[in-house]
């Protein structure tokens, strides 16, 4: 009867250590964001926070400005599942601001974000993961003419220049301590940031369909962006919704498939 004790013993032991050994997803971070232009086509800034371009006739260069959330230690939690993640699950990602000046000469038409977001774990207390790879959003720029048929169908005369995304929204997936997150970048501006109508798009020298926002002369157009940290991928708005819930949710759900049919 020994042996069998002893076996059964041995047995219980390994269990308890799988057990032990098992991660446990972590439900808090730290974050912290840096970004910058990377790439633009018109503009100068490359390497900042700010792009200018045009020649000024009395009221400044036109610009986009990225604004981040200071701090290395701001809170996330992560959203447990799929679906739809509440607000209480958002983090600020910071924001673009247009600031649409009458300008002459040269002008953007193209540009490429880059975003770098770096975690630490809380609950539980772990070391790292650290930065993750850098998520990266092109845009595509229209500098309209101040007269004629304005592309944008609502626009006031002179027209509104037009910001149009062109690779969408990034997101991505990642482990840590054996367990699988999803990242996610989104808008979260009601009523600036959704689908554009096809003239608007063209303009862009965009296919219809494409997503983004325009801003009237003179005036600035502030689009803040959240993220979130989930366990599974999240599930898609309706194209009216994009600027409540987010576009990038696309891209995750799609990950999530391809993954899932490669098991």
């Amino acid at each position: 009867m020994r042996p069998i004790r002893f076996l059964l013993a041995a047995a219980g032991l390994f269990v308890a250590a799988l057990g032990s050994a098992q991660a446990a997803i972590v439900t808090q971070w730290h974050y912290s964001i840096s970004s910058s232009w990377t790439a633009a086509a018109g503009a100068t800034g490359v390497g900042s926070s700010v792009l200018q371009w045009g020649t000024d006739i009395g009221n400044g260069q036109s610009s986009l400005e990225l604004f981040t959330p200071a701090g290395s230690s701001n809170p996330i939690s992560t959203y447990i599942g799929g679906g739809a993640a509440p607000v209480a699950f958002w983090a600020n990602g910071g924001s673009v601001t247009h600031n649409n000046k009458p300008i002459t000469g040269s002008t953007l038409t193209a540009a490429t974000l880059t975003a770098t977001l770096s975690l630490e774990a809380i609950l539980p207390d772990l070391a790292g993961p650290g930065a993750m790879a850098p998520l990266m959003i092109n845009i595509a720029f229209a500098e309209t003419p101040n007269g004629g048929d304005c592309a944008v169908s609502t626009s006031p005369t002179p027209c509104n220049d037009i910001f149009v995304l062109t690779s969408g929204l990034p997101n991505q997936s990642f482990m840590f301590d054996g367990e699988t997150y999803f990242l996610n970048l989104f808008p979260t501006s009601a009523g600036s940031f959704s689908v554009l109508e096809a003239s608007a798009c063209a303009a862009a020298g965009q296919a219809a369909g494409c997503i983004g926002f325009s801003t009237v002369e003179g005036q600035s157009t502030n689009v803040p962006f959240s993220f979130t940290i989930s366990t599974a991928p999240l599930t898609v708005p309706e194209p009216g919704m994009l600027g409540l819930a987010g576009v990038a949710l696309i891209g995750a759900a799609a990950a999530g498939r391809r993954r899932r049919a490669g098991r």
